[in-house]
């Protein structure tokens, strides 16, 4: 297996298993503990989140009820706001000053709110059972080797493909290689018909998040390794698609629905995607698909694909309002049936082993992410503010190899140069 291990202060808390953290008003909070302080005064919380609607919406509702229930003397006031404004709204508190007390946030978004000195450690306010969540899981709230936040729910990236169209080509099973992806790829591409696709346009959830999968386990990463093997490797692979006709070069353009909208419609055999498009596959009438890990360098290899999801925050208050709010994520966060009830209402991976397999039964689709999340990995592990600007620095390199504009070679070198200027510039 070609893992890339997180930062430090993760590992070493994680072979640790369990760690006892200094608390901040020289108490412990136990897993699951209420939102009472010593005194029994009752204490107002504000939250924020962007669940405007539908499962997401109607589950934090009820998890905030049955928490008031439990603690008497805490009151949640939630806000949500939608997600297309949120990091804006997030950014203009902080800069404000106003900040809700516990604060969701989509996990890439943790050193950048972390560097601005609004979040508080966790590891000042309680005790956390590391051995209940995955290594990358817990990574994703990693801001400067310091935890800042607590996950709720996963997803990742897999590879969906249509049975019809395999059993069309006589493929019998999904491509487990690379070089099986290729070939594969070939045969199912039929007249207008491509064999693959994936979300080649620019921005953190298109090219670097439906990429990363290829050349992280191929051993690359877009800090030190960005004209490494694995991403020459992943640039040629992709290369090779496209000049044989198995992929259309509209890609660098496509967005995430773009590529679900090209699979449903039957124009395109096998995307890149995640489980949110299940829902609205399981809409269209006569639609036979399957859905795998994503192909590996070789056989023997193990997928390390980006986690997606949600994670949950404490900002800089009083110290009786980050305990209760702390305590009040770590409910959430750190307890099972918390997490079997919010997952299952998002159909998501839970953050918290001891709860995956109750909602993966519940959901066999999930099984393939299920998988994939145990060996997954936070998408700012190693740049951290930096990967906003590294995501483009790669995307523009992965178009321009794509659309003919340059080589691999030439594209990767002047990836490298933009990356070691990126770096310096971001150290002075």
């Amino acid at each position: 297996m070609k893992y890339v291990k997180t930062a430090g202060w993760a590992t070493s808390i994680l072979l640790a298993g369990t760690v006892t953290l200094v608390n901040g008003c020289g108490t412990s909070s136990g897993s699951g503990g209420g939102g009472s302080n010593s005194s029994g005064k009752k204490i107002t919380l504000t939250l924020m989140d962007y669940y405007t609607s539908g499962q997401g919406d109607t589950e934090m509702n009820t998890l905030i009820s049955e928490y008031e229930k439990e603690n008497s003397n805490v009151t949640i006031n939630r806000t949500s706001v939608p997600g297309g404004s949120y990091q804006q709204k997030v950014l203009q508190e902080a800069t404000a000053n106003s900040l809700p007390d516990v604060l969701m946030l989509d996990n890439p978004m943790v050193p950048d709110i972390a560097s601005t000195g609004v979040l508080v450690p966790l590891t000042t306010l309680g005790h956390i059972d590391t051995n209940n969540f995955p290594k990358g899981s817990l990574s994703e709230g990693l801001y400067n080797n310091s935890l800042y936040a607590l996950p709720n729910g996963n997803n990742t990236i897999g590879l969906f493909y249509n049975k019809k169209m395999f059993q069309q080509a006589g493929i019998k099973q999904p491509p487990q290689t690379w070089a099986q992806l290729v070939t594969d790829a070939k045969k199912l591409t039929n007249g207008s018909t491509y064999g693959f696709a994936f979300s080649g346009a620019s921005g953190i959830g298109n090219v670097a998040w439906q990429t990363e999968p290829f050349f992280w386990t191929d051993g690359g990463d877009l800090k030190n390794n960005i004209d490494s093997a694995g991403t020459k490797n992943t640039l040629n692979l992709l290369l090779t698609m496209e000049k044989d006709g198995s992929m259309p070069q509209d890609v660098v353009n496509w967005n995430q629905q773009d590529v679900q909208n090209q699979f449903q419609e039957g124009k395109v055999a096998m995307v890149i995607n995640g489980p949110w498009i299940v829902p609205s596959l399981q809409q269209i009438r006569g639609l036979s698909y399957g859905i795998s890990t994503i192909p590996v360098p070789k056989v023997g290899d193990t997928v390390v694909s980006p986690l997606g999801g949600e994670v949950w925050t404490v900002t800089k208050q009083n110290s009786s309002t980050e305990q209760a709010a702390f305590k009040f994520i770590q409910w959430l966060a750190d307890t099972k049936q918390n997490q079997i009830a919010w997952n299952t209402a998002n159909q998501t991976i839970p953050a918290y082993t001891p709860a995956m397999d109750a909602v993966v039964s519940k959901y066999p689709y999930l099984k393939t992410f299920e998988t994939e999340v145990k060996t997954a990995r936070a998408r700012t592990a190693d740049l951290g503010t930096n990967y906003p600007n590294a995501v483009n620095i790669w995307g523009t390199a992965l178009q321009s190899v794509l659309t003919g504009k340059a080589s691999v070679d030439q594209a990767l070198a002047t990836a490298k140069s933009a990356t070691q200027q990126m770096l310096s510039s971001s150290s002075q």
